[in-house]
């Protein structure tokens, strides 16, 4: 049976490392995103580097869209294998200063649509297993008052990540996080050094819940 991954919040940086590492192995690959423009950007980037990939609009913060947009992957590729949930918004400003609309935004994003992904591919592997991947950042070990919007979520996730390790795997399910410490940039040794990462939480059975990335 062939191997397949889809990345919700497919972007230029680790979207794009990840997808580029998985599709030169071999597995199929879809992209889901809110804009349909920047996922054919992304489409077009990865097949210039010799990756076919699929392409799925989805608002990962209404769970019923998502959950339809990942059947719909699963149905393309023929059986997911993996489901990387890669959102979030990168908000480099303090708290107070944030708009109210700004603050709920945010945490739909960084922590409900991350919760709405698992939930969804927990659905999707409940009778033939599966991994789900998060991005995690060092913000969740860190603390930064500049971004605390984005630490909020990656703690949340970071928490999620550890409390579901043991009940799901008596479930066939593996989750695991790479908590990265490092800013990445597209096409950049940092998204090569996460997808590297991301490979090893994916296909190595006996690799820990979470895997640090740091820039050598």
């Amino acid at each position: 049976m062939s191997k397949s991954i889809m990345i919700l919040g497919a972007g230029p940086a680790i979207g794009r490392g990840v997808a580029e590492k998985f599709g030169k192995a071999g597995w199929s690959v879809v992209l889901a995103a809110r804009n349909p423009d920047r996922l054919a950007e992304e489409a077009a980037a990865l097949s210039k580097k010799g990756i076919t990939v699929h392409t799925v609009p989805v608002d990962a913060t209404d769970p019923v869209a998502l959950r339809t947009a990942i059947a719909k992957g699963d149905e393309i590729t023929g059986g997911l294998t993996v489901v990387h949930f890669n959102a979030a918004v990168v908000r480099i400003q303090d708290l107070f200063s944030m708009t109210d609309a700004e603050v709920t935004s945010d945490l739909a994003i960084n922590v409900a649509a991350g919760l709405h992904t698992i939930r969804a591919a927990v659905g999707l592997f409940s009778d033939r297993g599966g991994t789900i991947l998060v991005t995690g950042g060092g913000i969740a070990t860190k603390p930064n008052a500049n971004a605390v919007s984005l630490g909020v979520g990656k703690v949340a996730m970071r928490h999620v990540v550890e409390a579901l390790v043991e009940p799901l795997a008596e479930r066939g399910i593996r989750i695991r996080t790479a908590t990265v410490r490092e800013k990445v940039l597209p096409n950049s040794p940092e998204s090569v050094g996460v997808a590297d990462i991301m490979w090893e939480l994916a296909t190595n059975p006996a690799a820990p819940w979470e895997l640090d990335y740091r820039a050598a």
